[in-house]
């Protein structure tokens, strides 16, 4: 029996090897040749390389290989294309996000570019293969397997998988040995073009509903209950929803694909008469029917129609429950899971903690900066829990005069106080019986609050100003505060027995500047709204403008950014210029450009006495320390565990040089040593510079 041939697999690295050998194998080649492989850099001139040819993944690493193996040997550089079934999370990004495409070779990198483009997936891609300069407002990298490569900064990364051999090069390999890709027991006919297959039409569905198209016309209409029509510019019906059909008496396979004038002869001339745009209020066949009709554009030309209607009994059964719900003063959640939108992997993260502990009916306490969404989060909540049928109550204890305080939320007994009702009132805590009661702003509340808050959460009841009988109450509390809880406790402004009360189960929501990949995606979100609300153009942001925003720290987050993206529709006609975002993010961008030259020059400083891994290892234990302060002993300690081993001495002479410079606050007695602002942007440029390791 004829030896098989063989066919040297050569490679840079080891998961592209794997994949390749794998790849081969599960198509079937190795039934007819014997497939070995090995990495360039372990090629040596002792070894004997005479295989029947050799498959390599690029130009650059057979060049490298040429030493160790005979010129007369045919050999075959691989095209390779990108796992398809690994490119969803692409899918889902905002179009034409700043992207690092990271892989050891920069043709490497740049073909996988250029495969990702010419697909349709169009994003501002950047090759990345070990350079030292990184754009600081790049968050997003992907990598087809060299996960490893991914500078550590980068707070997205996307593993696309190793790149596959191209189908072209597969036949290129099959032809070379006379192997028949039609033969019955072949597998790469039977079964790799499939998979190819199967896997194409999956990305173009996919890129449709990225589009909008798809999505827009088959999965939204079958969600909404009122009757939902959709005919193109030829009025030809190409999406119709079921509660359609349901009115109109008709089945889908009677009127999808035909002609608008194929429905019911009452309701096309009703629908044909109403105008665009407007509520028309039509009777049918002795029914009176809401009728709404509207154009759907894609670019500047009208794509479609869509029609909207519904008996008018179902819209007066809405108005009667809104009205019923209208009596209980807004105790309503409005926001759901859905409604928080990111592309952030930490915040998707906290999204799906929230979820599960929404189901829990003990205290939740957020904490979150300034317009992180603290309420939205806890209606979410809300309205994930066995709860949601019942009322959320929000209470602002920051928004509520002192005097009032304590009357609003446990209410009080007739005759109370001069000016109280003769009935009395219901307070916010009973009015919330078998829901949730949100205090936002619990930092705020006075002593005398918190004993009685204290009391609610202990016993369950509560008792009404001027009143002697506790009224028991079924609630579960959601609390926030954009406060240091703690440091209030320490500083004997806040009941320690509370605070533990509160901090069951507790939620960190992450401020916008630690999560940079959602301003684009939220900026477009808000856009969106207000160019429908003003009826102004759409609004297209420069590269400049971009950068602006993804350089600034929005110290208001998504409340802030809302009421920047608010401005900018009003005072913009279509592109958004750097000049015309408001003064504070301009200004910004200036004191950042003197901020990083005096960094430079600190960096600099360090560097020539050869600190600076020293000082990024003080540093950065000092940060997880956080405002508390440290010793230096304990700081010794502390460095060892992360196996930086200075001496006493050693240590004592960077602290002086980072005091000197203004880096850390040096406390007597116990406060210890603590990182200031300008040591944690100083760390912020050192972890940006990527020169730590």
């Amino acid at each position: 029996m004829k030896d098989k041939p063989e066919v040297l697999v050569i490679t840079h690295r080891h998961t592209s090897l794997q994949t390749i050998l794998e790849q081969l194998e599960d198509v079937g080649f190795v039934e007819h040749c014997n497939v070995g492989g090995v990495l360039v850099d372990d090629m040596s001139d002792k070894k004997d390389y005479r295989p029947n040819l050799i498959l390599t993944t690029s130009q650059v690493v057979y060049n490298m290989a040429k030493d160790f193996i005979s010129d007369d040997i045919p050999y075959i550089i691989a095209k390779r294309s990108i796992n398809f079934a690994r490119i969803k999370p692409l899918l889902s990004l905002p179009k034409g996000s700043r992207i690092y495409v990271v892989n050891d070779m920069k043709d490497s990198a740049e073909e996988a570019i250029e495969t990702l483009l010419e697909v349709g997936i169009v994003h501002d891609y950047i090759p990345y293969y070990g350079q030292e300069d990184l754009d600081p407002t790049v968050s997003i990298a992907i990598t087809p397997g060299e996960i490893d490569m991914v500078p550590h900064l980068i707070k997205t990364k996307i593993d696309i998988g190793n790149r596959l051999l191209d189908m072209s090069t597969l036949y290129e390999i099959y032809e070379f040995f006379g192997i028949s890709t039609f033969e019955s027991n072949n597998q790469l006919s039977a079964k790799y073009i499939q998979s190819i297959i199967s896997l194409m039409k999956e990305l173009n569905v996919e890129i449709i509903q990225s589009q909008g198209l798809q999505k827009s016309i088959e999965g939204i209409v079958d969600q909404i209950e009122e009757g939902i029509i959709v005919y193109d510019q030829c009025n030809q019906i190409i999406s119709i929803n079921m509660q359609a059909l349901k009115l109109l008496n008709r089945s889908y396979i009677d009127l999808i694909s035909k002609d608008i004038s194929r429905l019911p002869k009452n309701f096309y001339q009703a629908f044909m008469k109403v105008e665009m745009e407007k509520e028309n209020f039509i009777d049918i066949e002795d029914e009176s029917f809401y009728i709404r009709k509207r154009r759907i554009f894609v670019g500047a030309k009208v794509f479609a129609t869509i029609i909207l209607f519904d008996k008018m009994n179902r819209i007066k059964s809405i108005e009667t429950e809104y009205r019923k719900k209208g009596r209980k003063k807004g105790f309503v959640s409005k926001h759901t899971f859905s409604d928080i939108k990111t592309n952030s992997p930490e915040m998707l993260s906290l999204i799906e903690k929230a979820k599960k502990l929404a189901v829990s009916d003990s205290t939740i306490f957020i904490y979150g900066e300034t317009g992180t969404g603290k309420e939205v989060m806890a209606q979410a909540i809300h309205n994930a829990s066995d709860r949601s049928d019942g009322p959320f109550v929000a209470v602002n204890l920051a928004a509520i005069p002192e005097s009032l305080v304590e009357s609003e939320l446990f209410g009080y007994e007739k005759g109370a106080f001069t000016g109280a009702s003769q009935t009395g009132n219901m307070g916010l805590f009973e009015r919330g019986h078998n829901g949730t009661v949100f205090l936002d702003e619990i930092g705020d509340a006075s002593p005398i609050i918190q004993n009685r808050l204290l009391r609610v959460l202990q016993e369950r009841e509560v008792q009404r100003v001027g009143g002697g009988q506790p009224i028991p109450v079924e609630v579960r509390i959601i609390a926030a505060t954009n406060k240091d809880l703690q440091e209030l406790v320490k500083e004997k402004k806040f009941r320690e027995d509370l605070y533990y009360r509160l901090n069951v189960l507790p939620i960190t929501l992450i401020p916008l500047r630690k999560r940079k990949e959602d301003i684009l995606l939220l900026s477009e979100l808000f856009a969106k709204e207000f160019e429908e609300k003003l009826q102004r153009n759409s609004l297209r942001f420069s590269q400049e403008a971009i950068e602006a925003m993804l350089n600034y720290d929005w110290p208001g987050n998504v409340r802030e950014l809302r009421n920047t993206i608010e401005y900018l529709a009003h005072v913009c006609e279509g592109e958004v210029t750097k000049e015309a975002l408001p003064a504070t993010i301009l200004e910004h961008q200036d004191s950042s450009a003197i901020s990083l030259k005096q960094e430079e020059i600190i960096y600099n400083t360090l560097d020539a006495k050869g600190f600076i891994h020293d000082c990024h290892q003080i540093l950065t234990v000092l940060q997880k320390i956080g405002h508390r302060g440290i010793g230096r002993m304990g700081l010794l300690k502390l460095l060892k565990k992360n196996n930086q081993t200075l001496s006493e001495q050693k240590l004592r002479y960077r602290l002086e040089i980072l005091a000197d410079m203004d880096l850390i606050d040096v406390g007597r007695g116990r406060r210890g040593t603590t990182i200031n602002e300008k040591g944690m942007n100083f760390l912020r440029y050192l972890e940006n510079k990527s020169v730590i390791t």
